[in-house]
């Protein structure tokens, strides 16, 4: 039996979903091309662009991932569209290079994890660094949950393993993997995540 089966099974079903639920959006915007564009049709076509979104992250983030590289400009485009909609953005810095498919989906982990740690939304700003990224926001409230971030930095026992807290779970993981150390810097208005 496979050790990543999990994983297997996510990118199986993100990858199943992401054709369907793109057709629906083309669809969506070949209908509104052909009546004119209603308030409830450009709703449901947003709806749909950001399930289309979010599934190619989670693929990404919670799918296997293989020694094989990723473009930087398709790793930035996946990052942002997926916090295109909702209390949370993305800036990134560019000039990313390609990198390695299990740092793309570290690099996700932990964006999902700043996620939990910003109650109240704000801008994330991403920057790669010589082994991987620099994610960092600033004047918000944070409230990171400091056992969680514990875990991910230290891999101690008795973390709540559940639906909220998996990516924690994963980052840790996919750290230990990539023989990676994470570097982290909260207060009450930011928050620093470094590899």
């Amino acid at each position: 039996m496979q050790d990543n089966l999990a994983e297997l099974i996510s990118a199986r079903i993100c990858h199943d979903l992401i054709s369907p639920v793109g057709a629906i959006g083309n669809g969506l915007e070949l209908m509104s091309e052909l009546g004119g564009a209603s308030p409830e049709l450009e709703l449901v076509e947003q709806s749909a662009k950001s399930a289309q979104a979010k599934l190619k992250f989670f693929r990404a983030a919670f799918g296997a991932s293989s020694g094989s590289m990723v473009g930087g400009a398709e790793a930035q485009r996946v990052a942002v569209d997926m916090f295109i909609s909702g209390r949370l953005s993305l800036s990134i810095s560019e000039g990313w290079g390609a990198r390695e498919r299990g740092l793309v989906k570290l690099f996700y982990l932990l964006l999902l994890c700043v996620e939990s740690s910003l109650p109240r939304g704000g801008n994330i700003q991403c920057a790669p660094t010589t082994s991987g990224w620099r994610i960092k926001v600033s004047g918000v409230p944070v409230a990171p949950p400091t056992d969680l971030w514990r875990y991910v930095s230290e891999g101690h026992n008795g973390l709540d393993l559940n639906a909220k807290t998996i990516q924690f779970f994963l980052a840790q993981q996919a750290m230990v993997e990539q023989s990676i150390t994470l570097n982290t810097a909260f207060s009450e208005t930011s928050l620093q995540v470094e590899f």
